[in-house]
């Protein structure tokens, strides 16, 4: 029953109503996934069996969230040549939904005691609160056995608990970045900047040259956490229990971006909160911003649906420190209540689909990060000029803040400083208004 509220706490976060997970950890942990020996007892293992062995003949069933043909048929030809490699495990990938028809999914699968899959994808920002729950399986024990373990480890990171346990492989992995117009920035002399210092001066020279917004902010919480990290060298969630968001750091920024908005070198994009990208691409695509923040995996068709020449940046600084993004889009998870069996095929198929040799491909494909650091990308940006601004910067990739409840929180602070930005906070007001967003997201990360 514990696991069952539990898991409904997940799914309504992945639904984006605010709620967090509870419950203990079963099945083990960063230490208790196996013991010296690579053995596991945890909940629904049976007896000892050793991690990645496969003693019986056993079909998963790996449900993912690509509907996409290109995307699916990819991931249906891999199975087949994993199937086809050995004798014992047989993977069924199924297309079930979006993250939360997954999440749904799932839930009544717990509840029933039946037909729990093997291995999911979920949305990698999600994986601390289903971790909490203690609905899916703890992977360090199986990691210490792996052969060729070269995963990008700030990547591995992103799926870790606040105790360092690790509950997720890295699969369609995403992350904000900055896309700008290089034929008109190579036209005025106007570089895309590296530093925030430089970013300010840049917006006033880019509009005064052209009359055209320079840069446009996206009203979605992963732009903006990114944004907050990079320039201010500080996670506005803190710790994780208490936020930071009265840091002068912190404050200045945000006073920053109402000034270039109010100014007209920047726009604030996004009639609602994690909805921006569509108006962004077709004011990018009509020469009405030179340069804008979107996903990552919105490269290859930006690059390709553009009749001018694109370039990509990780990110901005404001410390002497490199800009980094964080870890977004999907991961893999297994699920703790089946047998150890089950568990080891799934691990087995989680590792063969993110071989260095097919996640290479799948980033080629789909324009996501390739997840292990021997992985040769080079056609991408073949077929993507202008990508490599992103894509050679997947060791830059690191977590979110540990909080589960860090997506409703960062949509709530995203969303008051969209009403001061766009001007629906008047300057006189910013300083009430804040101070009762930093007491609300407090609150909330207090009850997580």
């Amino acid at each position: 029953m514990k696991k069952w509220l539990a898991l409904c706490l997940a799914v309504f976060m992945l639904l984006s109503l605010a709620a967090c997970g509870s419950g203990n950890k079963t099945g083990g942990g960063g230490s208790g996934a196996g013991d010296a020996q690579g053995k596991t007892e945890g909940d629904g293992a049976g007896d000892a069996q050793d991690l990645h062995e496969v003693t019986e003949a056993v079909e998963i069933e790996f449900w993912h969230n690509y509907s996409d043909e290109k995307r699916a048929q990819w991931i249906d030809g891999v199975a087949e040549e994993f199937n086809a490699s050995q004798e014992l495990i047989t993977v069924k990938p199924m297309y079930i939904g979006g993250y939360p028809a997954i999440a749904e999914q799932v839930a009544g699968a717990i509840a029933a005691h039946s037909g729990i899959p093997a291995i999911t994808t979920i949305n990698a920002p999600r994986v601390l609160n289903y971790a909490s729950s203690g609905i899916i399986e703890p992977l360090d024990g199986y990691m210490a056995g792996l052969e060729d373990n070269d995963y990008f480890p700030e990547m591995l990171n992103g799926m870790r608990d606040s105790a360092g346990d690790l509950y997720a492989i890295p699969f369609g992995i995403s992350g904000g970045c900055c896309i700008y117009n290089k034929t008109l920035l190579d036209s005025l002399g106007l570089p895309f900047p590296n530093t925030w210092e430089e970013f300010k001066t840049w917006c006033k020279d880019v509009y005064e040259a052209t009359g055209k917004t320079a840069f446009a902010f996206a009203y979605d919480f992963n732009y903006m956490n990114t944004f907050f990290l990079n320039v201010t060298g500080i996670d506005p969630l803190g710790d994780g229990s208490v936020s930071v968001l009265d840091d002068e750091r912190i404050v200045s920024f945000v006073k920053d971006m109402r000034a270039l908005c109010d100014a007209g070198y920047c726009s604030y994009m996004g009639a609602s909160i994690n909805n921006a990208a569509d108006d962004q691409m077709a004011a990018f695509k009509l020469g009405e911003i030179a340069a804008y923040t979107d996903t990552s995996t919105s490269i290859g068709n930006v690059i390709s649906n553009m009749d001018f020449e694109v370039g990509t940046a990780i990110g901005i600084s404001g410390t002497d420190a490199e800009p980094v993004t964080t870890v977004s889009g999907a991961c893999l998870v297994i699920y703790e209540e089946n047998d150890q069996n089950t568990k080891n095929a799934a691990f087995q198929w989680a590792t063969y689909l993110t071989s260095a040799e097919n996640s290479a491909a799948w980033a080629v494909n789909t324009c996501m990060f390739p997840t292990r650091e021997s992985c040769d990308i080079s056609a991408m940006y073949e077929e993507y000029p202008g990508a490599e601004g992103v894509f050679d910067h997947a060791d830059k990739i690191i977590g979110k803040n540990k909080s589960p409840v860090m997506q409703a929180a960062m949509e709530t602070v995203t969303g008051a400083v969209g009403e001061y930005v766009k001007g629906s906070v008047s300057e006189a007001d910013f300083d009430a208004m804040w101070e009762n967003t930093k007491k609300e997201i407090d609150i909330l990360l207090a009850d997580a």
